[in-house]
């Protein structure tokens, strides 16, 4: 097992923020910072520099951090290729957005168990890129723009258009805006992941791309309930096609500046640790990009299966 201090030390490597490490392992920033003091004393080399505005690897820490990926990349190397010595079985532990598990989960529970019966699946539903490492994930589902984490390896399913949507109801009460300009007079609703009450949606014009600030009315942690909020007639929102391609496609929601939305696309990526997926992890992403085309088709408020097949 790598030690504890060294996974931290990866995570301020690649955020560059003892904050943003501290907020992924679940501790203080302060005691990311012990930390890192107390692996450096024991190794007996400076790791990182620091300023108040900056920090950066020392020769020491890219050495350490080279080491890392590379006994990394070994350990996932040899775990898949012991996994595809037999079909699929034991525990996939997986995270998805929240909208797409809403979709996902009762399609697993029929159609891929049918498939993989000697799977346990162990779902995670969260907007969050989480530690795919410290978390013990198989696979993790994502919607991004572009993913940055050069210590994974991600696949594109899918990509997606961004989408400004609202309900016909707050349509019909708030007027349909025509231009980007409008929406500061509409009530918005964001993702709390923007990190404050301010944030800017991107659109593209025939002069070019253009930054839109916008300060939502509300914000959820949640995609699924920003999708419920917007059903509700509280507002617009701005996010990829995929997520509310059901709601488009039976009027619960309409699209509104689609020429602004034109060429602004996200990605579905399949991302995962080390060069090569573990059998489970393979079965699981090649179900899932198949699945995706037709989310459009499946009304995750009205799920077809029973209840009692969930108990």
């Amino acid at each position: 097992m790598i030690n504890s201090d060294v996974l931290l030390f990866v995570r301020v490597a690649q955020t560059a923020s003892f904050k943003e490490a501290a907020r992924q392992m679940s501790i203080s920033p302060s005691q990311a910072s012990k930390r890192i003091a107390s692996l450096e004393s024991d190794l007996g080399a400076q790791l990182l520099y620091r300023s108040p505005r900056s920090i950066s690897l020392t020769s020491a820490g890219e050495t350490l951090l080279e080491y890392y990926r590379r006994i990394h990349e070994m350990a996932e190397e040899s775990r898949a290729a012991i996994g595809k010595l037999s079909k699929p079985r034991g525990r996939l532990r997986f995270s998805v957005p929240t909208c797409l598990g809403a979709a996902l989960l009762p399609k697993l529970h029929t159609d891929f168990a049918k498939l993989y019966p000697e799977i346990q699946l162990d779902a995670h539903t969260s907007e969050s890129f989480v530690d795919i490492i410290a978390g013990g994930y198989d696979v993790v589902i994502r919607f991004a723009q572009q993913l940055t984490d050069s210590t994974l390896t991600a696949r594109r399913l899918a990509t997606s258009p961004l989408v400004v949507a609202a309900a016909p109801s707050y349509l019909a009460k708030h007027g349909t805006p025509s231009d980007v300009a409008e929406l500061a007079k509409h009530q918005c609703l964001g993702l709390a992941s923007a990190k404050s009450y301010n944030t800017k949606w991107r659109f593209t014009t025939p002069k070019g791309q253009v930054v839109v600030p916008v300060s939502p009315m509300t914000v959820t942690d949640s995609n699924l309930a920003l999708v419920l909020a917007a059903r509700s007639g509280l507002g617009l929102i701005y996010v990829p096609r995929t997520i509310i391609a059901n709601e488009l496609r039976r009027g619960a929601l309409r699209a509104v500046l689609s020429d602004f939305c034109e060429g602004v696309e996200w990605g579905v990526f399949a991302v995962h640790s080390g060069r090569t997926p573990t059998s489970n992890a393979t079965v699981f992403i090649n179900f899932v990009s198949a699945l995706l085309p037709e989310l459009e088709l499946i009304d995750r408020w009205q799920p077809s299966l029973p209840a009692a097949q969930f108990l």
